[in-house]
């Protein structure tokens, strides 16, 4: 496996209140960015934003309101949401009056209603281990880069362009520019990749593209694949009433 550097963008508030798992990633090797993330706390990939939270925090965000409207924008903002909750949650007692009825219950919803994978840690070096191996996975293994995926206010007709083509999977800024420098418009590349040929050789081992696409740089049949799925599939919602 090819060796990266491993990047993490931290928000600039959870790295002035967390400086010592920020410190443990920089120790394991991870490159550490900061900026203004309205979304998440961390960002190790174009599709993967984790919020971090100490089980008091936990506790009173659930208390006041905080914690389903976090986890709404967590949830629309990345593809796989995760929430790493550090500490001991059997010393939430100590904090508020919630019930284990209604922790258990905002645990479900967390993952059933937000999608949103819960993962428990013990303390700030163990928070700083997990995110190392997330950037490692989702970096080294899968080749996503971090993509802050952020609509501007008053993004220009260009910008605008650029973020619609960036939510198809596995399309960052620079494959998005490809695609518009060779097709133009949004619509004639959306067109191009629901319609792109791809050639498998007799062994099956070999597989290339057909077309117009083959003059992009870095599109390759797996980033196709996912595009026209994308686009192909039809919505499970369609036949409902």
């Amino acid at each position: 496996m090819r060796e990266v550097t491993l990047e993490v963008c931290v928000d600039s508030n959870e790295a002035a209140a967390a400086a010592r798992i920020v410190n443990d990633l920089r120790l394991s090797g991870c490159l550490v960015s900061t900026a203004n993330l309205p979304d998440s706390d961390y960002v190790v990939s174009d599709r993967c934003g984790i919020e971090r939270k100490d089980v008091k925090d936990f506790a009173v965000s659930l208390m006041d309101g905080r914690l389903f409207e976090q986890a709404k924008r967590l949830a629309e903002g990345y593809e796989k949401p995760l929430l790493i909750l550090q500490g001991d949650l059997s010393t939430i007692s100590r904090f508020t009056k919630i019930s284990p009825n209604a922790l258990w219950g905002a645990l479900s919803s967390l993952a059933l209603d937000f999608g949103i994978a819960v993962i428990p840690t013990p303390d700030a070096h163990s928070t700083a281990q997990l995110i190392q191996r997330l950037a490692y996975h989702e970096q080294a293994k899968e080749s996503r880069p971090i993509q802050l995926r952020r609509k501007k206010r008053k993004a220009s007709l260009a910008e605008e362009q650029l973020y619609f083509l960036c939510g198809i999977p596995n399309i960052g800024r620079s494959f998005a520019e490809g695609l518009l420098k060779r097709f133009q418009t949004p619509m004639q590349a959306v067109d191009a990749l629901a319609a792109a040929e791809i050639h498998i050789s007799n062994t099956g081992k070999t597989r290339r593209l057909l077309g117009p696409l083959s003059d992009v740089k870095r599109v390759g049949p797996s980033t196709v694949e996912k595009a026209k799925r994308l686009l192909n599939t039809p919505y499970e919602g369609c036949n409902e009433a």
